[in-house]
């Protein structure tokens, strides 16, 4: 009979966890080398759903890679400094489910607002139907302090034109 709380030295692993939890920490080195570049873009599914949680001005849930990125990352970029670089605290992994809770040092809105903060990302992968060898990011629950994003966002004047 397997143990209900099996002793500290006994590791429970199975290969789409280890995976995961390979896919996580490269990304989230790659992305605080690049700041939130072409390592963040390559790993999010096109099919992405991505849910800014809280009362923001960018809280929400953005149904497409490109809709996250015109809703969010661009935004973002338009008021931020300089993205946040991420200084990860915890990875747990399971399945092709993980969280990350990871913070922000040093980072300021253009309007003076500081955006230092905590995050917690609930993420689901799957690998790539294109390449089995590669996982991609296919949904995010993304908690976040609202009272600093809304600060941040304090005067900006959102694109609200469809293309």
């Amino acid at each position: 009979m397997a143990e209900a709380h099996p002793s500290p030295s006994h590791k429970c692993t199975n290969s789409a966890t280890e995976s995961t939890r390979s896919f996580v920490e490269s990304l989230f080195t790659a992305v605080a080398l690049d700041n939130f570049g072409a390592s963040f873009a390559e790993a999010l599914s096109d099919d992405l759903v991505w849910t800014v949680t809280g009362s923001s001005p960018i809280a929400g849930t953005y149904e497409g890679k490109q809709t996250y990125v015109d809703g969010v990352l661009t935004p973002l970029r338009d008021v931020l400094v300089t993205l946040p670089v991420p200084i990860v605290e915890h990875i747990f992994a399971d399945g092709d489910w993980a969280v990350v809770n990871w913070r922000s040092e040093g980072v300021y809105g253009k309007n003076g607002a500081n955006y230092d903060m905590q995050y917690a990302w609930l993420m689901r992968t799957e690998v790539d139907e294109e390449d089995d060898a590669t996982r991609k990011i296919v949904e995010v629950t993304g908690f976040y302090d609202s009272v600093k994003v809304t600060a941040v966002f304090e005067g900006y004047v959102f694109n609200t034109t469809k293309a």
